[in-house]
């Protein structure tokens, strides 16, 4: 009996303590007029990997990636008639819902938008040294 009940309490603890080895990605892409950009597409790559996940901004411009690994990503969003907006370096934490805004200029190439972590309190990109 004392089995059994040692068999439940694992399997009921370790779903819980799956929850805390992820984190949520969340951000809006905007043109450089602040205009929002929808349908935009909005890539997360893991550096250490190199998985890549790919959501769409949604009308508002607004993008959520769920269950997100911890660990150094590179986010990007690409539109036809924009150029690609990169953000590398970018720290997810255990439990944390990093926010990554992303701003698109008219016309084509690469907007690099800097490298650093986001602090997880105001969203704020902190450039590496």
């Amino acid at each position: 009996m004392r089995f059994f009940a040692a068999l439940l309490l694992v399997l009921w603890a370790a779903p819980s303590l799956a929850q805390f080895e992820t984190a949520t990605v969340v951000g809006t892409v905007r043109d450089t007029s602040g205009a929002v950009v929808p349908s935009a597409k909005v890539t997360l790559t893991n550096r250490a990997t190199g998985v890549s996940v790919e959501r769409m901004s949604d009308g508002n411009g607004s993008f959520e990636f769920f269950t997100v690994r911890i660990g150094i990503y590179l986010v990007s969003a690409e539109k036809d008639g924009f150029s690609i907006a990169v953000i590398d370096d970018v720290q997810v934490t255990v439990g944390a819902r990093q926010r990554v805004d992303l701003s698109m200029a008219v016309g084509s190439g690469i907007r690099d938008q800097g490298s650093g972590i986001r602090d997880q309190g105001s969203g704020i990109l902190i450039p590496n040294p």
